[in-house]
C-alpha cells in the first residue's frame, strides 16, 4: 500500500470527477523531506471511481427541482514511458434522476472511453475533445510544500452543447493552497484546498462560439489524503455554474459533488469462469435435460474485455412485455446464489431484442426486461446498487433476424460482471 517516506514518492490511486461537464481527480503519492512534503501523481494498475452529485438545476430561470448524478469509471495504467503514464478506461454514465436516499439499481445513459497520457506532476495530454472533461486537476509543485505555500496551475474544461453534440475545450486556471495536515473521522490527514473559476466569452474558442454565449462559475474544492497510507479519502467540490446558450436558453447548477473511488484486484476470469460453469451445471443441468433441453442452449459464459459474461439466451417473457414467467425461476435462484458470493463488483445487465418495430420500441422493451432481471436478482438478496442496467434493443445481433432462429438468438439478457 502507498505511504509516505523520505524514499522515491510511492503509488497511489487515480480518482475522477464529473460535472456538468466532467473532472478528474489524479492519484496522489508523497514524499516527506525535512522542509515539508513533495506530492507527485505516481499511478498505480488499476481503480474503480464513484462520482456522486448532489445540485440544484435552474432552466431559463425556472428551479427544476434537485438532481442526483452519478458515474461510474474502471481505469488501467497500460504502461510508463518517457515520465508519461498512458492511462485507458471506460466510464459509465448514469440516467438522472431525483435524489430519494434509497439505494436503487441505475439506469445506464451511455459510456465512453478514456486514453490519455499523464505526468507525476500531474499535467495531462488529452486528445481532442475525448474525456476526461477536466484535464490536468489537480497539478503539484515539483518543490516541498509546507502549510500555507500556495500553488498555479493551467487547467483544461471541456464544455458541451445542450444536445452534447458539440464540445469545446476551454483553458482556465486554478489555485491549490496546502492547508497542512487534520483530522478527518479520526484519521489523520493532509489537506489541500483548491479554488478556480470557469469563464467564456465569444471569441475564445470557434467550436464553442456555435452553441455558448457565456459561461460563470466558480469551485472551491477540498482533498484529504490519509496521512499514513496516502490513500485518497474526499474530495469534495462546492460548484456553482451558469451558461447562457445561442439559441437563448440558460442553465444553472448549485450544489456539490464527492468522489470516491478503490483500488481494484483484478478479477481471476479463468477460475471465476469454471465456477460458474461447474455450479450451473450442478444445479441446472438436470432440470434442464428433463425437460429436454441442453444448458449450454440456456446458459453460456464467456470472457470479455470488460469482465466475464453470462448469457441469458432463453429467458421466457410474456410476448413483447417485460413480465417473466415462473418457468424462469430456478435458473434466477440459482444466479442469484452465484452473484451473492462474487464481492465488491458491479454487475451490469444488458437486454437484446430482435430488429423487429421500431428502434425506440425495441430500446424500451430490452430496457424494461433488463430491469426485470435486476428487480428478481435484488429480491433475492443482492444489494440493488449494484446492478447497472440498459436496454440495447436490435443492435447487438448474434443470429440473423431474417430467420425465426436467429430472432429467438437476438431475444436476450446478459450479465456483465465488472472488473471493477
Amino acid at each position: 500500500m502507498p505511504g509516505l517516506s523520505k524514499h522515491p514518492p510511492l503509488r497511489r490511486r487515480i480518482s475522477d470527477l464529473f460535472l456538468c461537464l466532467f473532472l478528474i481527480l489524479l492519484p496522489l503519492g508523497a514524499g516527506a523531506q525535512e522542509e515539508g512534503v513533495i506530492f507527485t501523481v505516481q499511478p498505480g494498475e488499476k481503480y474503480r471511481v464513484i462520482e456522486k452529485f448532489n445540485l440544484s438545476q435552474y432552466r431559463n430561470g425556472r428551479y427544476q427541482g434537485h438532481v442526483y448524478r452519478e458515474n461510474r469509471g474502471i481505469y488501467d495504467v497500460t504502461s510508463q514511458r518517457n515520465g508519461l503514464y498512458s492511462i485507458s478506461g471506460t466510464v459509465y454514465h448514469l440516467e438522472e434522476k431525483t435524489k430519494d436516499g434509497f439505494k436503487t439499481a441505475s439506469a445506464l445513459r451511455s459510456s465512453e472511453d478514456a486514453d490519455y497520457s499523464m505526468n507525476q506532476r500531474g499535467t495531462m495530454l488529452v486528445p481532442g475533445t475525448a474525456y476526461p472533461r477536466l484535464r490536468s486537476f489537480p497539478t503539484f509543485p515539483e518543490t516541498a510544500v509546507i502549510p500555507g505555500d500556495k500553488w498555479e496551475g493551467g487547467i483544461e474544461v471541456v464544455v458541451s452543447s445542450p444536445d452534447g453534440s458539440v464540445r469545446a475545450v476551454l483553458p482556465q486556471y486554478c489555485e491549490y493552497t496546502y492547508l497542512g495536515e487534520d483530522v478527518w473521522e479520526g484519521r489523520e490527514v493532509y489537506a489541500i484546498k483548491a479554488q478556480y473559476a470557469v469563464r467564456y466569452r465569444p471569441g475564445r474558442s470557434p467550436a464553442a462560439d456555435t452553441f455558448l454565449r457565456a459561461l460563470s462559475g466558480k469551485h472551491v474544492v477540498s482533498l484529504l489524503i490519509d496521512k499514513e497510507t496516502m490513500e485518497f479519502l474526499l474530495m469534495k467540490d462546492i460548484m456553482e455554474e451558469d451558461y447562457q446558450f445561442q439559441d437563448g436558453s440558460t442553465l444553472r447548477e448549485k450544489g456539490f459533488l464527492l468522489t470516491f473511488y478503490k483500488g481494484i484486484e483484478l478479477l481471476d476470469r479463468p477460475g471465476l469462469r469454471k465456477q460458474v460453469e461447474q455450479t450451473l451445471a450442478e444445479q441446472l443441468a438436470e432440470s434442464f435435460e428433463e425437460k429436454g433441453e441442453e444448458l449450454a442452449d440456456q446458459v453460456s459464459v464467456e470472457e470479455r474485455e470488460e469482465g466475464l459474461a453470462l448469457n441469458l439466451k432463453n429467458l421466457h417473457f410474456k410476448p413483447d412485455q417485460a413480465v417473466l414467467l415462473p418457468e424462469d425461476i430456478p435458473l434466477l435462484d440459482t444466479l442469484a446464489d452465484l452473484l451473492k458470493k462474487i464481492p465488491d463488483r458491479t454487475f451490469l445487465v444488458r437486454g437484446h431484442t430482435a430488429d423487429i418495430g421500431t428502434m425506440e420500441s425495441q430500446i424500451e422493451l430490452s430496457q424494461e426486461r433488463a430491469r426485470t432481471i435486476v428487480d428478481e436478482l435484488s429480491r433475492r438478496g443482492i444489494e440493488a446498487d449494484r446492478f447497472l442496467y440498459t436496454g440495447l434493443g436490435g443492435l447487438e445481433p448474434v443470429g440473423d433476424n431474417a430467420t425465426d432462429e436467429g430472432r429467438k438468438a437476438n431475444r436476450r439478457v446478459e450479465i456483465l460482471i465488472l472488473e471493477d
